[in-house]
């Protein structure tokens, strides 16, 4: 009998190893792609400051670097802390937790982060980095939602929160962009225009952060 728990012991332990080195991978990976998404943004900010100066082209591409850095920050701690939450801590608690296929996880945190990369590459293209993210919000919406059917576990309100946010960037993308509404606008005002949506990608993430707060910051971490 006691070879036989030292034996299921060890076969856990290595499946336990197993699950934690993929994982690590994993967020390797993910650390790579993001900070050379961020590098890349920040080089093209500095290379267009050095050659252009401080004029309206370069502070309405702070605007996007700072919607970038915003974006970036809650992805990259929650999918972090997603991966270790649900590979590592419920299994733990539960035996019979049924955890999302890690190859589902690979491959979803891998086209996001591909899009993040992209988003920084469109700093002087607005419109560009709109559609981008609101790509990433929809494969995080999407994934969200798979990950909790298979889980069953309790709703995903960071999925809600975006959908709830891209809804209402969109509503007012296309508000905008009518003729009776975008005859009435000065110049100046169409040029900054398609900056406004910066406002909701502050509000998402503030709001993501206020809802999801113990899933970022657990209750045994309570230092800044």
């Amino acid at each position: 009998m006691a070879e036989r728990a030292d034996t299921a012991a060890a076969l856990k332990k290595s499946k336990d190893d197993a699950v934690a080195a993929n994982i690590k991978i994993l967020e390797n990976f993910y650390s790579f792609v993001i900070s050379f998404a961020l590098t890349q943004a920040t080089m093209r900010l500095v290379d267009s400051w050095t050659k252009e100066g401080i004029d309206t082209t370069i502070f309405e591409q702070c605007v996007l670097y700072f919607a970038l850095v915003i974006t970036i920050v809650p992805f990259y701690q929650g999918m972090n802390r997603f991966l270790y939450v649900t590979h590592v801590i419920r299994p733990l608690e539960k035996p019979d937790f049924r955890s999302s296929p890690m190859l589902l996880d690979i491959y979803s945190f891998l086209v996001m982060s591909c899009i993040i990369f992209a988003m920084g590459r469109f700093l002087d293209n607005p419109r560009a980095f709109f559609y981008l993210w609101s790509a990433l919000l929809t494969i995080d919406i999407v994934w969200s939602v798979i990950v909790w059917r298979v889980q069953k576990s309790r709703s995903p309100y960071w999925a809600w929160n975006n959908l709830a946010w891209l809804c209402i960037a969109w509503a007012f993308y296309y508000a905008t962009n009518l003729n009776t509404v975008s005859s009435r606008l000065s110049l100046s005002t169409k040029e900054l225009l398609p900056y406004a949506f910066v406002c909701f990608v502050v509000l998402r993430t503030l709001n993501d952060y206020r809802i999801n707060w113990k899933f970022y910051f657990p209750e045994e971490y309570k230092g800044f």
